[in-house]
């Protein structure tokens, strides 16, 4: 891939460092686009399955939909919605029940930026 066109998909991922993403697969352009890729078809209806479990009292779901997105959002270079996510990590392992909700709506935002910048970069272009 040419460096004009990694530099285009830069710019069309809000909220991703492409830079730090790329540089968690040892510099692999193409293996990184994968796993953006991936991200997306994995990850893409999150904030709707933690809101279900949040409101399903199905808090080993929760745990574990919050857990893994915090892993991949870090792994993709999406740091801003890595450290949103930790916070409901977080309210969950120390039971904080009444906290859930008002962190899941905060992270709403940054997760629908990196999601609708996929979306742009990637799968309107499919």
């Amino acid at each position: 891939m040419k460096n004009q066109d990694i530099d285009k998909i830069k710019v069309q991922l809000p909220g991703i460092d492409y830079d730090i993403g790329v540089a968690n697969v040892l510099g692999d352009d193409e293996i990184y686009q994968e796993i953006i890729l991936m991200f997306y078809e994995d990850h893409s209806k999150d904030d709707e399955n933690i809101q279900k479990a949040i409101l399903g009292y199905d808090g080993d779901n929760c745990k574990r939909l919050v857990h893994t997105l915090k892993g991949v959002a870090c792994s993709i270079g999406a740091m801003t919605l890595f450290e949103q996510v930790k916070l409901l990590d977080i309210a969950i392992n120390e039971r904080r029940e009444g906290d859930y909700q008002h962190l899941l709506e905060a992270l709403k935002p940054e997760f629908n930026r990196v999601i609708k910048g996929i979306e742009v970069a990637f799968i309107n272009k499919m």
